[in-house]
């Protein structure tokens, strides 16, 4: 995948790193002055990221909350940062609460989208089920066996208006980041295309594995998909999708967690960890994740009888 760094190694093993590239600092979620300090600092290799920041929720390095800095044999940047799960303090490390992923635990009794709706309370069934009734006149067709030049430039292009006015550690070259999802993973990697009147007006994309399955990327044509609920459709036949090939788990990823808790995904915490080994960094990473850093406040659903 795009900035993959090397392997950093630990007391545990070791794990992959990439540098960090920003994509659309408008400041919305994070200020615009971190935002362009931690831009700077990745240009040079100061910063590095465990895993990769295209694809969240993967995989998570057990990292020991005691041993500090000194579990890394290899510690040779200025900022590591680590997405961890919980919200632990770790030694010698400032610690920034994110966003829950949101993930569904697949009942084995479940075996279609009907068993899936009949466990849920009247309340939550008939709104999923009007859901389906609204986007029924929306096409769903599976891209990912489709030549990519067929199907990508046009996803790669509603993803980035999806995504204009948001903060992420993502590639700015969206077609050659899905395209990278299509080359390394194959066949594990699934896209999906909805169209109206034979017009794209949405897509998404997923990662399955033998015992769950990961959303990716969600793109949406605002002005033209309100009115068919096509974000719930979307995360409804993700789930539909996930039920018949016997998965354990759908990971919804983070983001709209009051949506996705309507339709039974629970709350997993996460946070960042900061490492490094300049006191003054330090001391301005606590200054932000205690004084200016604020968790976007959320409420949670309980669909499920």
């Amino acid at each position: 995948m795009q900035n993959y760094g090397g392997q950093l190694s630990h007391d545990n093993g070791a794990f992959p790193y990439s540098y960090l590239e920003l994509s659309k600092p408008t400041g919305k979620y994070v200020y615009r002055w971190v935002l362009r300090l931690i831009s700077r600092l990745s240009a040079t290799g100061f910063v590095r990221y465990s895993g990769n920041a295209c694809t969240p929720g993967l995989s998570f390095p057990y990292i020991n909350p005691e041993h500090g800095i000194e579990q890394f044999s290899n510690f040779d940047c200025g900022l590591l940062i680590v997405n961890t799960l919980g919200n632990e303090p770790h030694r010698q490390a400032v610690m920034v609460p994110g966003e829950p992923f949101m993930n569904l635990q697949i009942r084995p009794h479940w075996e279609s989208i009907q068993d899936y709706l009949n466990d849920m309370s009247s309340k939550y069934r008939v709104r999923n089920k009007k859901v389906l009734s609204v986007s029924e006149s929306v096409e769903r067709r599976f891209l990912s066996d489709l030549p990519t030049a067929e199907w990508l430039p046009a996803c790669a292009q509603l993803l980035g208006k999806t995504l204009k006015q948001k903060t992420l550690a993502i590639s700015p070259n969206l077609s050659e980041m899905l395209f990278n999802f299509q080359r390394v993973l194959k066949d594990r990697f699934k896209a999906w295309g909805y169209y109206h009147n034979k017009e794209l007006i949405g897509f998404i994309t997923a990662i399955e594995t033998p015992q769950g399955v990961y959303a990716m990327h969600l793109g949406i044509n605002e002005s033209k998909s309100q009115d068919f609920s096509l974000y719930q459709r979307m995360m409804i036949d993700l789930i539909g999708w996930s039920i018949e090939g016997k998965k354990e788990f759908l990971c919804m990823g983070r983001t709209s967690t009051e949506i996705k808790s309507t339709l039974g995904a629970t709350p997993v915490e996460n946070s960042f960890l900061f490492y490094t080994q300049s006191r003054i960094l330090r001391w301005l990473l606590g200054i932000y994740a205690k004084h200016i850093h604020k968790t976007k406040p959320y409420q949670i659903r309980s669909p499920f009888k």
